[in-house]
């Protein structure tokens, strides 16, 4: 095994327990996924993620499926990241910088993707919450309903659009949609639809801070195992020219 010099030595050490807590999260992914594969829900992990129980049992497979595809690139990059750090392996650090850059590339790709089409996502958002409304009132899914009044409790929403949604299909207006829970006020006037994409407006900031955290440990981890790689490569010629 090389030499090599303190500084380089700190960056393998960073890469090496970046790459670990890396490890864990894929596992973690990757076990959440094949729960998610199997028991088609959330509910049993944690409340909150009961509305996706809405999208349906096909949409929570696709979840699941993906869950499990993220689970195993992020393991699989990490071990690259850990064995190359541990080893002093140039093909695995190389490999592993390889793999993060193209991540990189694609997470900007996904970025610009969605920037271009954002009113395309948003009708099929908007058509998809409609739809999950309207089937559940109209199939009486009673699960359903109260996934969906939850969300109007929390939101302070009501119907897809506004309570013109229960009105002009014939559904009674739940309490869920008063503000103190008591029909004979005025129910709120604002869509779920609305007041969702509001939250998610108003939780950019906070999103685009944990984006831009995890794009600098992931540039971090491209530049340190070039340089380790680098670092390894050049000792290697040194020890060889000395022992010559």
């Amino acid at each position: 095994m090389v030499r090599l010099s303190c500084g380089v030595q700190c960056s393998r050490t960073i890469l090496f327990v970046l790459n670990i807590i890396f490890l864990l999260f894929g596992f973690t992914i990757l076990g959440l996924g094949i729960y998610v594969k199997i028991n088609g829900n959330f509910s049993a992990i944690i409340a909150a993620y009961n509305i996706t129980q809405a999208l349906g049992g096909t949409a929570m497979q696709w979840i699941g499926t993906m869950m499990i595809i993220v689970g195993v690139l992020t393991t699989c990059l990490a071990a690259f990241g850990c064995l190359g750090a541990v080893c002093q392996n140039r093909v695995f650090l190389y490999l592993y910088s390889v793999i993060l850059t193209l991540i990189i590339v694609l997470e900007f790709a996904a970025v610009i993707v969605t920037l271009k089409f954002r009113n395309d996502l948003w009708r099929s958002y908007d058509s998809g919450f409609e739809e999950i409304f309207q089937y559940a009132y109209r199939h009486n899914q009673t699960e359903t309903t109260k996934i969906i009044e939850q969300l109007e409790r929390e939101f302070k929403c009501c119907g897809v659009h506004s309570f013109l949604d229960y009105t002009h299909s014939g559904y009674r207006i739940p309490p869920s949609c008063y503000p103190n829970q008591i029909p004979n006020e005025f129910p709120f006037n604002q869509g779920c639809t609305t007041a969702v994409a509001i939250w998610i407006w108003n939780a950019l900031p906070i999103i685009a801070g944990v984006l831009g955290s995890i794009l600098f440990i992931e540039i971090f981890g491209v530049i340190s195992s070039l340089v380790l790689g680098v670092a390894i490569s050049h000792a290697s010629n040194t020890n060889v020219r000395y022992q010559l």
